[in-house]
């Protein structure tokens, strides 16, 4: 009997973490030009359209208008994969393998209006994850290639509608309901060496590369969220979002090994679902506005990373045909273990408003963050990579009228990821292993060295 239970798909499921839970939540950094400028210090002192994410409640005082920005996340990373063949023998090293994200520029694009209601305001839009789309060599010896080789093809967008509501000047109520959606793509390799069979260790002749695309995605919740100014000088502002529980269709290829062992051998089915659980947010701030065109704002924000334990896969009629000694084996149902924990994270931001004359005014604003890893240190890899994290900021507005041109530059500052081999807990996958005392490698013990650095620019219209 060649598998107890073959795992094609959860080397699959495994992909579908990385850009959902890398840094320590839903991005790699805060999004929006303007809030990610304060250093993701917007929840006291949200007031524009980016209060959707935030604190929905600081909508009330966005006014109408249409806010568009966009920004780009450079992300890189250097792996050296260090590996213990075996326990008497000391560490073998690789050679390092880059990783970069794509360069395409990530939207936001919310409008508000009041629909004629005093003391409401409304707003629909949409905006995507920052996230990095990763991509590392796709070589058959690559050293990272049983973590990931790419993403490409991978769509998310938030999309929703939101409102807020004023039931007295010192109290701003405000909530709302979205939806993730879109597509998810990720290749990577699984080992597929058969316990019956001598094999050398990740040899590349017995690897199988295996793709999936999960979509379409609609992954509803909500968030509510709430500001109370006691004094014109202080601000005080909490916000809550649901988690999102994904249960969508995918659809898998995997190409079988190179190897003579598999010649004839087939994959039938290519269908199936795939849960899991992202975290619910819980955000709380205080600003401090000592003069009116000063405001400083402190805040604190948990993310309940710990939900996601796990990825489950329901194969739909997905079976292994024709393999020598076997004939057909059906897939049943999966699980991979993530093992996230929580975030937690501390924001300080402040911005300064100087009017310049005719019409036209500068805002400058500086912003850091701290922020705890979401994945442990023996399970981080080159697909889910996260540490403690320091973020720094700056950017600027330029008003002129009815228009407000933002801009940022935001810098992760992060020392190296080491993973001990001896304390790393992440294998390849082998779909055909049925021998538990056969040796097994951990695929991510090594060095990570990688930098986040984010520009972006937007613009937002009063009508």
């Amino acid at each position: 009997m060649i598998a107890r239970k073959p795992a094609l798909l959860v080397a699959l499921c495994a992909s579908l973490a990385p850009t959902i839970a890398a840094a320590g939540g839903f991005y790699l950094t805060d999004r929006g030009v303007r809030p990610l400028g304060r250093g993701g210090a917007f929840i006291a002192g949200a007031d524009d359209q980016h209060s959707v994410w935030y604190n929905p409640a600081g909508l009330i005082s966005a006014g109408n208008g249409l806010l568009l920005d966009a920004s780009l996340v450079n992300f890189n990373n250097t792996f050296t994969r260090s590996a213990l063949p075996d326990r008497t023998m000391a560490p073998v090293t690789f050679d390092a393998t880059q990783g970069q994200g794509a360069a395409l520029p990530i939207p936001t694009l919310i409008a508000t209006h009041n629909l004629g209601l005093r003391n409401f305001m409304f707003a629909a839009g949409a905006y995507a994850p920052y996230a990095a789309i990763t991509s590392y060599a796709d070589t058959p010896t690559a050293a990272q290639r049983y973590s990931l080789v790419t993403l490409d093809g991978s769509l998310l967008v938030v999309a929703g509608l939101w409102a807020a509501w004023r039931p007295h000047p010192m109290i701003h109520l405000g909530a709302g309901v979205s939806a993730l959606t879109g597509s998810f793509a990720a290749r990577h390799a699984l080992s597929a060496c058969p316990a019956t069979i001598t094999c050398a260790p990740e040899d590349p002749q017995w690897d199988s590369m295996a793709a999936i695309n999960v979509g379409p995605i609609f992954a509803p919740t909500a968030n509510i969220g709430v500001q109370f100014m006691p004094h014109r000088m202080i601000a005080l502002g909490a916000s809550y979002q649901l988690p999102y529980d994904v249960d969508a269709p995918a659809k898998l290829g995997v190409r079988l090994p190179s190897a003579s062992f598999y010649e004839g051998a087939q994959v039938s089915g290519d269908t199936a679902r795939v849960q899991f659980r992202l975290a619910p947010i819980a955000r709380f701030g205080v600003e401090f506005r000592p003069l009116p065109s000063t405001r400083v704002e402190i805040a604190g924000v948990w993310e309940g990373w710990s939900v996601h334990q796990r990825i489950d896969i329901l194969p739909d009629n997905i079976a292994l045909t024709n393999v020598r000694g076997v004939g057909t084996y059906q897939v049943g149902p999966l699980a991979e273990n993530r093992q996230f924990q929580d975030t937690w994270s501390v924001r300080l931001g402040a911005e300064h408003l100087t009017a310049l004359g005719g019409g036209i005014g500068l805002q400058a604003r500086v912003g850091m963050s701290y922020e705890t890893s979401a994945t442990a240190n023996a399970y981080t890899n080159a697909l889910t990579l996260d540490t403690d994290k320091f973020v720094g900021s700056v950017g600027a507005s330029l008003h002129y009228g009815r228009f407000r041109f933002d801009a940022v530059f935001a810098y992760m500052f992060a020392s190296s990821v080491v993973v001990d081999p001896r304390t790393a807990a992440l294998y390849p996958v082998e779909p055909f292993r049925s021998n538990g005392l056969a040796p097994r490698i951990a695929v991510n013990g090594g060095t990570y060295d990688f930098s986040v650095n984010v520009v972006g620019l937007g613009a937002r219209y009063q009508f």
